[in-house]
Parts: C-alpha cells; sequence; structure tokens
C-alpha cells in the first residue's frame, strides 16, 4: 500500500507543483519572443504558424492566462520564431484551465 502511494504521489507531483498563484517564469528563449504590432508583422515578417499554450493548474485566473501565454512562448521559439501576435488568453473550457493562441513570426534583423 505505501509503495503504491509512492507512485501516485511520484506522478501526481506535476500536476500538483503547479497550484501556486504565481507564473510559472518562462525560459531564455521563450522571452526572446517578443510581442509584435499586427500591421508591422504582416508586412515584414514571415508567418510560421499559430502555436497555442495551456495551463491546467495554476492559481488566480491571471497566472493560468500568463502561464498559457508562457507556455505559447515556448512552442513558438521552438519553431524559430522572434515575434508573437495573441489572437486570445482566457480561462474557459471545462476544468476553466489557462489556454491561449498567437500567430508565431520571424522578422529577420534589416540590412543596412
Amino acid at each position: 500500500m505505501r509503495a503504491l502511494f509512492m507512485v501516485f504521489a511520484a506522478l501526481a507531483l506535476p500536476w500538483i507543483g503547479g497550484c501556486g498563484s504565481a507564473p510559472s517564469t518562462a525560459s531564455a528563449a521563450a522571452r526572446s519572443v517578443s510581442e509584435g504590432d499586427p500591421a508591422v508583422m504582416n508586412r515584414d515578417c514571415k508567418l510560421l504558424g499559430t502555436v497555442s499554450g495551456r495551463s491546467l493548474f495554476g492559481g488566480a485566473d491571471e497566472a493560468r492566462v500568463q502561464n498559457a501565454m508562457n507556455d505559447a512562448r515556448e512552442k513558438a521559439a521552438a519553431i524559430g520564431a522572434t515575434h508573437v501576435i495573441f489572437l486570445a488568453a482566457d480561462t474557459k473550457g471545462i476544468l476553466n484551465r489557462g489556454n491561449a493562441s498567437a500567430r508565431a513570426y520571424r522578422c529577420d534583423p534589416k540590412a543596412s
């Protein structure tokens, strides 16, 4: 019985660990992805695709939304994006989890 509890605890810890009210810290790659202006992004940058992020647990609504946005930035960074434009960020759904969706863009530095 104790062994069963230890297995359950080991499996549940990652889910329970996100129950605090503070937003999770984004990685350096995610922090390098900036929010962009739609007029500039659509004109000067390459659209890489749409990314979505989510946060299953996280205390207050604001924390869940921020965690979902960080998750979307992580996914944008993974496909080479330098900027995102968030389409939606909310806490709707059956579990009231955080959700975010964004368009991911790569903007190359302009040659002088």
